[in-house]
């Protein structure tokens, strides 16, 4: 069964333009629903089942590419994969902790998080240009006037989620560097809860910029070329640990084993290439040799943080 949250809804009265955008935020999700819901769950693979994760590091409108990738590690694996998608990155959290979700795609913040509890472990790491770091973009439209992040002071930012690495703590950390605070910097801060949803919000005009996982950004404009020409990258920052697929500690080690492997050997696929293609991933790797040490110590910033005098 799959399992398709309510997205948080916006009240958009002040005009046509965020009246379209908050019908927009609507019709995705509702195709979402609808076309997850034609697929009646047949049981074609062993007794084994998993429950596969996703949350706001995936392309959410992009749901042939989800549909494939659950398909492809199905019969990689001869495992039963069930989607499970959460709107907030605590709500994918709790389902890890509650144990009804097994392996999840999820941003470094939220394996810091569980990572604490003990709880998961890596399973596996994307790579991006062939590198295991990703970028949080600061976009705006094309006819804006912003040339960087702290350009942006009263403005309306959308973010995608409060625990999302690059579509919210790195631009908090940026500007608190600098001495600013969230409250008194920006004019309105939106969570859009999906940077999908960022990236629509600014080409509509609901919000002047966003901050973008660069991931979700190329895959955007990978299924979206028309939207290259009204968006601008005003500043970018490097280097963040990847997104990364985690796996609950208690899973069978065996199950483990073939999703680990049907990951690590999805790009010699033709069919896998093509869903890594559209996800803007290379190939995945065995978690060696990678921290998110980075993010833990924003992390950490952001809740020290005292506004300076």
């Amino acid at each position: 069964m799959l399992f398709i949250p309510l997205f948080r809804s916006f009240v958009l009265k002040k005009n046509s333009c965020q009246a379209q955008y908050g019908q927009n935020l609507t019709t995705i999700f509702q195709k979402l629903t609808m076309v997850l819901s034609l697929f009646v769950t047949i049981s074609l693979y062993s007794n084994d089942k998993i429950t596969l994760g996703l949350t706001g590091v995936t392309l959410k409108e992009d749901i042939v590419t989800l549909m494939n990738f659950k398909k492809y590690l199905s019969e990689q694996t001869n495992i039963d994969v069930n989607l499970k998608f959460a709107k907030s990155y605590s709500i994918m959290e709790s389902f890890i902790v509650n144990e009804s979700v097994d392996v999840a795609y999820v941003c470094g913040s939220t394996y810091v998080n569980l990572d604490k509890l003990h709880d998961v472990e890596l399973l596996a790491i994307p790579l991006v240009n062939h590198n295991p770091t990703y970028s949080s973009y600061i976009i705006t439209q094309t006819h804006q006037p912003y040339k960087g992040l702290l350009e942006l002071k009263n403005t309306i930012f959308a973010m995608s989620d409060p625990d999302s690495n690059s579509g919210a703590l790195v631009p908090l950390y940026e500007i608190m560097q600098k001495g600013y605070h969230k409250d008194t910097f920006f004019k309105k801060i939106v969570f859009t809860y999906d940077h999908g949803e960022s990236i629509q919000a600014v080409l509509s005009g609901f919000v002047d910029a966003a901050s973008i996982d660069s991931m979700i950004y190329q895959a955007y404009i990978n299924k979206n070329p028309q939207a290259k020409e009204h968006l601008k990258i005003i500043d970018q920052f490097d280097d963040y640990p990847i997104p990364p697929f985690i796996i609950r500690k208690n899973i069978d080690p065996s199950i483990k084993s073939k999703l680990q492997e049907a990951l690590l050997t999805m790009h010699n696929h033709p069919f896998g290439k093509e869903i890594l293609s559209s996800m803007a991933i290379d190939n995945f790797i065995k978690p060696q040799h990678i921290s998110y040490d980075k993010i833990e110590h924003i992390k950490e910033f952001i809740q020290n943080y005292k506004k300076k005098p």
